[in-house]
């Protein structure tokens, strides 16, 4: 994720808190255009989107061709779990010709790649076996979008694109209705890594060496961020529309325990903020931030 686009985002269309920045952020993060926030969400999908539908399809399509595997393995990442391998099966291609298509996508500025911290399975002799789940489970990358409006796009409109073209925008709109507030959680899951990264590492005087999110065959945990200083700093985001509770901090604990994990510093955003529980709560390595912290991100060098 990058600052200045988020600051950008934020400078030219002001909008009314934090909460809002990051919705609409999602959505038309990286269109260089003035919405006018004031507006329904439904008036700026139809005015910014819907409407010069034909303009944004020949920006987002015209560098893939009319391929449709690229189209395919994009709306795979943009609604799955991002992991590469994952992403290949629902796109329905194979792991050379998906590794082929990233590039090309890469290349062209859809996607970037994170790249996974799990470890190799490790054998205590060579004959050694484990249960099938783990034997067949292999390490996977994630595949992310450079903007959260490529990312809107193939999640939600060109999947409606037929529709769409011929001035039909109900079953977009359905869809959008569904699914808009879960989309939202990941920008604010990049945003959040970002604030550590932009503003943390300063706070507490130290460099950011590794940074992102980790993932194995069974846990997963938002923000994973190593420093130079020896810490391991861990963090949960949770983009839902009530507060978070001190049973949020136990998963993630119980996160780490599965890892023999013991983080430095537990970093809990919320959009909504946090229960009295949990703010009450005396642990020295913890800290709570809310959506509207993040404004200091739009803030000028």
């Amino acid at each position: 994720m990058d600052k200045k686009l988020f600051s950008d985002f934020f400078h030219r269309n002001l909008p009314s808190d934090m909460e809002e920045c990051i919705s609409l952020f999602a959505v038309f993060g990286g269109i260089d255009e003035a919405i006018d926030t004031g507006e329904t969400i439904e008036t700026l999908l139809l005015r910014h989107i819907l409407e010069p539908y034909e303009n944004h399809r020949e920006r987002m399509m015209g560098p893939l061709h009319e391929e449709g595997l690229y189209t395919r393995l994009l709306q795979a990442v943009a609604v799955g779990d991002r992991r590469h391998h994952s992403a290949y099966r629902r796109a329905r291609i194979g792991k050379e010709r998906g590794a082929e298509a990233f590039e090309y996508l890469r290349y062209s500025g859809y996607l970037t790649l994170e790249r996974s911290r799990e470890t190799p399975l490790m054998r205590q002799h060579p004959k050694q076996k484990f249960k099938k789940e783990i034997e067949r489970h292999k390490i996977s990358h994630k595949l992310r979008f450079t903007t959260p409006f490529i990312r809107f796009w193939f999640a939600f409109v060109e999947p409606f694109s037929d529709s769409i073209r011929f001035g039909n925008f109900e079953p977009f709109m359905e869809h959008f209705h569904i699914h808009y507030n879960a989309f939202v959680g990941f920008t604010f899951e990049e945003l959040c890594g970002l604030y550590i990264r932009e503003i943390l590492a300063d706070r507490f005087d130290t460099n950011i060496i590794d940074s992102g999110s980790y993932w194995d065959r069974e846990v997963e945990i938002d923000l994973f961020y190593d420093t130079d200083a020896g810490e391991t700093w861990i963090g949960e985001c949770k983009w839902t529309n009530h507060k978070v509770n001190k049973k949020e901090l136990r998963h993630l604990e119980d996160k780490c325990l599965k890892l023999s994990l013991l983080p430095d510093k537990i970093f809990l955003f919320a959009k909504r903020g946090f229960s009295n529980e949990l703010h009450h709560l005396k642990e020295p390595k913890l800290y709570l931030f809310s959506a509207e912290d993040l404004s200091v991100l739009t803030r000028g060098e």
